[in-house]
């Protein structure tokens, strides 16, 4: 039996209304009392019903407090009736919606094409119609995919794939073949700039450098020639000229640098001013007012148009302010802080203006006070492949 039916009932002589119940064919889970007039009851739908029926006759007050199961649950669905309705509208709905494609992206790996190769791929999209909306069983990935290789050229990889409502495009732009190496052509790897050896890799060509070298800019590091054979009588090897090919990391350095003054001369105004007003006519002058000198002084001048005449006429208005010098004395650390930064974006605009892929391997400060001035050094050193061809390096050096 399911006693899923619990009922409030208030009034007097409930243990009579009670009995009554079981003599009716009721049954009860627990009967306990809340008040003096108040009793709570957990029972099944067809006791319940009984008991209901009894507190109508004799006017008893009686309310439903909770109500479980099946019964709960067709009064659920009969008082929400849309409920069902708007669940299949939504189900539909969804499969419409996860049915088409919404978003179209392309992305692009390894380094950007150019913008016009970029608007290729998206107008060869927009020619074979796929756009935000379209269904999804209108596309067919492997061909579209081979589509976009064949026409768009200058990709050496372009992928379609439909993720949910998403269609990703993925394309590679062709990588061109490296300036420092051409076939049949001699030539020599140089230093592009000083630094330290840290480790070399020969592609072709032979190496004049070892890790743990000081080099100097314009210094050979990979010589453009191999050995292809020995010389059977005097044992020697016989060398042929290539291009070379390879790479070449050191330990490069970055300096910039600041100054400062601890003790600096301010202007300060003492308060006495003075005024000096010229008529002026295009380069021409003439004193109305002649104000007071001062032997230093800050001056501001207003120019005041003279409205309503036909030539360029107008007043010029000189404020002197006298001033005094005075001397500042900086707080040491608060300067050396300010020069720091300084110092540090001066070598990073170094660093960064050459325009070479670089790897930070450490960073130091420091300073030296010269008299009145601080003066401080910031040190970037980096790794870097520093091996160039002879045109590139007289190029970038004139």
């Amino acid at each position: 039996m399911n006693h899923d039916v619990q009922l409030r009932i208030e009034g007097s002589l409930l243990e009579r209304l009670i009995n009554r119940a079981l003599q009716a064919g009721a049954s009860f889970a627990r009967i306990r009392r809340s008040g003096k007039r108040i009793m709570l009851v957990s029972t099944d739908e067809h006791s319940a019903v009984i008991l209901t029926s009894l507190c109508e006759k004799y006017f008893l007050d009686c309310r439903i407090l909770r109500r479980s199961g099946m019964p709960a649950l067709r009064d659920t669905v009969r008082r929400r009736w849309t409920l069902l309705p708007a669940l299949l509208l939504c189900t539909i709905l969804g499969v419409l919606f996860l049915s088409r494609i919404w978003l179209v992206d392309i992305r692009f790996n390894g380094p950007r094409p150019e913008l016009g190769n970029q608007k290729s791929i998206r107008s060869l999209l927009e020619q074979n119609d796929i756009k935000p909306g379209i269904s999804a069983a209108q596309i067919d990935s492997d061909r579209l995919q081979k589509q976009l290789l064949s026409a768009a050229g200058n990709y050496s990889y372009i992928g379609v794939r439909r993720q949910g409502i998403r269609l990703l495009v993925e394309a590679a732009p062709e990588v061109p073949s490296p300036d420092t190496f051409q076939i049949g052509y001699a030539r020599d790897l140089i230093a592009s700039r000083d630094g330290v050896v840290e480790s070399i890799s020969v592609l072709a060509g032979s190496a004049c450098v070892k890790p743990g070298d000081t080099v100097h800019a314009g210094q050979t590091l990979i010589r453009g020639e191999e050995a292809v054979a020995t010389d059977a009588e005097t044992r020697e090897e016989i060398t042929a000229p290539v291009g070379a090919l390879g790479e070449v990391v050191a330990r490069c350095w970055y300096e910039g640098s600041a100054s400062g003054y601890i003790e600096s001369e301010m202007p300060v105004r003492t308060g006495q001013k003075s005024m000096q007003v010229r008529l002026k006519l295009i380069n021409h002058f003439i004193p109305l007012v002649e104000g007071e000198s001062y032997s230093r002084f800050e001056a501001e001048t207003e120019h005041i148009p003279i409205v309503g005449l036909f030539l360029p006429l107008e007043l010029e208005k000189t404020t002197r302010f006298e001033t005094r010098t005075t001397v500042h004395t900086a707080d040491p650390e608060t300067l050396q802080k300010q020069l720091e930064v300084l110092a540090r974006a001066d070598a990073l605009k170094q660093l960064s203006g050459d325009g070479i892929p670089y790897q930070i391997a450490s960073h130091w400060t420091d300073a030296k006070q010269d008299d009145n001035t601080l003066r401080l050094r910031a040190v970037y050193e980096i790794y870097t492949d520093i091996a160039t061809t002879r045109d590139a390096f007289i190029e970038e050096v004139y």
